[in-house]
């Protein structure tokens, strides 16, 4: 009678141990099939924000665009379409082609792109420019197919705060710069534009004004002293650049 009891009871005992072993394995198997579908939730829902770009990869897809009688900056936003400020190409006609070089990417590539599509200047006739010029002060640059370089991701420019970091990239003079400063408003002048104190000189037109917490687009650097007081520049907002494109059949994908 002793040994059929230790008999039962070791057996009790081997069916825990094992039942144990089925419940741990069974909850790793459940975490793992959890893991991934908490960490979508998460980026979806912004909960943490996502950097799938660093800084080298911003800075490839940021070209020095020439006119023959203008330069400034463009940025990669699809392997196919780039944007820049309207001022750096209004001079041309649609259609006309621009060199563009990405200075910073790995090979250098240099390519040559068409203009697709801009807003006819409004104040065509006057050399100066309203301040309601720069509302929709952009154009739409096609290139060659790449896939050398990953595009700029485009934000939301509705949800950023005053105070917030921004980063500039562009080619000054010709040269390339990168400058870090602050959303100073969401407005300039009455008008629905960025106003900023990163640093930028004349060049830096056409380039992009990045969020710095996601790397993501959220304006057009479109005037500096010029327009704004000195030490602050004015970015056109993306979601705007996106409405006026809504009513077309120009696609930035």
């Amino acid at each position: 009678m002793k040994l059929i009891a230790n008999t039962k009871s070791l057996q009790s005992k081997e069916r825990v141990k094992i039942q144990k072993k089925i419940n741990y394995v069974s909850t790793i198997f459940t975490i793992s099939l959890l893991i991934p579908v908490l960490a979508f939730l998460l980026f979806y829902f912004k909960l943490i924000p996502s950097k799938g770009l660093s800084y080298p990869d911003i800075e490839s897809a940021v070209a020095r665009i020439t006119t023959g009688s203008k330069g400034g900056t463009a940025f990669l936003v699809s392997p196919t379409i780039m944007l820049t400020a309207r001022h750096v190409v209004e001079d041309l006609p649609i259609g006309a082609e621009v060199s563009i070089f990405f200075e910073k990417s790995p090979s250098q590539l240099q390519v040559t792109g068409k203009v697709l599509y801009y807003i006819p200047n409004p104040d065509s006739a006057s050399s100066s420019k309203n301040i309601t010029y720069f509302l929709s002060d952009f154009a739409v640059i096609e290139i060659p197919e790449t896939d050398e370089i990953i595009p700029l991701s485009l934000g939301d420019s509705d949800g950023v705060q005053n105070l917030a970091e921004v980063i500039l990239v562009g080619y000054p003079i010709g040269d390339y710069s990168i400058t870090i400063g602050n959303i100073n408003s969401d407005s300039y002048q009455g008008q629905d534009l960025f106003k900023l104190d990163a640093t930028s000189n004349p060049g830096n037109s056409g380039g992009p004004c990045i969020l710095k917490e996601d790397f993501s687009v959220i304006g057009i650097l479109v005037g500096g002293s010029a327009v704004a007081d000195q030490g602050e520049n004015v970015a056109l907002k993306i979601n705007n650049v996106l409405d006026f494109l809504s009513g077309t059949s120009v696609s930035l994908d």
